[in-house]
């Protein structure tokens, strides 16, 4: 069950990083003027993503063992 959890964890923190990086990420801006983020969070949401991808060792270390 462990397993199942970190790695949706995991694949959950992915998703979030590369939304965030995406929706950040200035895509054609010819000036510093224009590269303002296209969502105002976007930045937040890719690092939430990093802390819950990190977090994820933590669940697997916390969530005992069903063999213990």
């Amino acid at each position: 069950m462990r397993r199942v959890i970190t790695g949706l964890m995991i694949i959950a923190g992915i998703a979030m990083m590369v939304f965030g990086y995406f929706m950040a990420a200035p895509w054609g801006a010819e000036s510093v003027v224009n590269s303002n983020p296209r969502l105002e969070f976007a930045p937040a949401i890719f690092v939430f993503g990093v802390v819950f991808l990190f977090s994820s060792a933590l669940v697997y270390e916390l969530i005992p063992n069903r063999h213990d």
